[in-house]
């Protein structure tokens, strides 16, 4: 079905040459009331019908009391239009801005740009001066919308990189690529960017879930023409061979959760940052392997001061601070030996680091997402991030130091397409 929407001002032929070109199911006429000595456009309707041969053609009649109040004759369309929308939910809408005053073709223009899928037209024809087109000479022109609509839309979608929200910035820019495809007006350096941005977010999104290596691949698709790229590709390929850089990885993934209110997600991750640490070391320096324990490695001594006699002989290794005082049991000396013994802080020298990491653990522990019910919020990932930043300056930086990879974290994947060249 196909609906046209048209202004009418106070010639008949261009909209009876729309109607007699379209043919459509319905006409909604947008047309002003008398007022005083002016007749208004309302009384032109008749002969456009007539004019277009299609004297019983179905339509309907917008009647403005001011045609050149431009906001509320859009509001006067947008409403007749909602409902008829209503009625013929997949109708084609077609918007013709030709007759009728500035406000009124304003109002068509408008109320075309509101409506995804909607089309927009004007009849152009031949003039023999500057004033009046030659009737019957007009035909439909279509005008460019779904490209105006996708650069638009582009600068809003930019918003949901702002809060990291790369899946439904992919989706979008996605829709606003597709939507150009029969649009041969569409400038092509837009389809390649949205394309682009396309491609990029989804890129971070499955980064986002930790599949580095098809990130990598997509990342390494647009490169070259996206330089700005180049980092973050190198920075998810070593995710895909380091250990030691999917752990920095999980940081900043726990700061994107975190930025975007989801506090439980992002203590979650920091949890595991915290046990991977001590599962990494013992199994890079110690060759223990925390999910197939060999307990032939370690001496009863070692076992017995690590607080893990009733464990022997289990295949798996069970528990955070376990892992960490096994680390500190088999290198007394190091880092983490140093750290679960001294004061945590300054301020309060008779907590150590081990009783912060128990702290810690137990505020996780009685989160939703763990044993407890109890939801997560702004305060408690405060709390993580002040344990998580000592413990990454007195043990992750030395110990990714000595294993001879930088103890420093990646940069955060980026919240503005702006910071790529994009």
């Amino acid at each position: 079905m196909l609906i046209l929407v048209a202004s009418v001002g106070g010639s008949a032929d261009p909209i009876a040459s729309a109607i007699a070109a379209r043919r459509p199911d319905r006409v909604v006429f947008l047309a002003s009331e008398p007022r005083g000595e002016k007749p208004g456009s309302v009384g032109e309707i008749p002969g456009i019908l007539q004019a277009a041969q299609r004297p019983k053609q179905a339509h309907d009649i917008v009647r403005l009391a001011d045609p050149d109040d431009p906001e509320a004759d859009f509001l006067a369309l947008r409403e007749a239009v909602g409902r008829l929308r209503a009625d013929h939910p997949g109708a084609r809408l077609l918007f013709d801005y030709t007759g009728g005053t500035k406000s009124m073709t304003s109002a068509v223009f408008q109320c075309a740009l509101a409506i995804a899928g909607a089309e927009l037209q004007f009849m152009a024809g031949r003039r023999e001066d500057l004033r009046t087109v030659k009737p019957g000479t007009e035909r439909p022109t279509a005008i460019p919308v779904a490209w105006l609509l996708a650069e638009r839309q582009e600068a809003r979608l930019r918003a949901a990189w702002k809060a990291f929200d790369y899946a439904a910035a992919a989706a979008g820019y996605r829709r606003l690529h597709e939507d150009l495809g029969g649009d041969e007006k569409a400038p092509e350096e837009l389809r390649q960017r949205l394309a682009d941005l396309a491609a990029i977010s989804e890129a971070f999104e499955l980064w986002d879930r930790f599949r580095h290596a098809d990130a990598a691949a997509i990342l390494a698709a647009v490169e070259p023409r996206v330089r700005g790229l180049r980092p973050f590709r190198e920075q998810a390929e070593a995710c895909t061979r380091q250990t030691p850089a999917r752990i920095l990885d999980l940081w900043r993934n726990a700061e994107r959760c975190a930025a975007r209110g989801r506090h439980d997600d992002a203590v979650a991750r920091l949890y595991r940052l915290v046990e991977w640490i001590a599962q990494w070391r013992l199994h890079e320096k110690h060759g223990l392997d925390a999910s197939r324990m060999d307990w032939n490695r370690l001496s009863q001594k070692q076992i017995a001061a690590a607080g893990l006699s009733e464990q022997t002989g289990k295949k798996t290794l069970s528990g955070s601070v376990q892992a960490w005082k096994l680390v500190a049991t088999v290198e007394p000396e190091g880092v983490v030996s140093e750290f679960l013994s001294a004061p945590f802080s300054a301020k309060d020298r008779k907590k150590t680091g081990e009783g912060r990491l128990r702290d810690m653990l137990d505020l996780r522990n009685h989160s939703i997402l763990a044993h407890g019910e109890r939801p997560l919020g702004e305060a408690e990932w405060e709390k993580w991030m002040v344990f998580a930043d000592e413990l990454h300056r007195r043990v992750l930086s030395p110990l990714l130091q000595e294993a001879g990879v930088s103890g420093r974290l990646p940069p955060q994947l980026p919240r503005d397409p702006a910071e790529l060249g994009l």
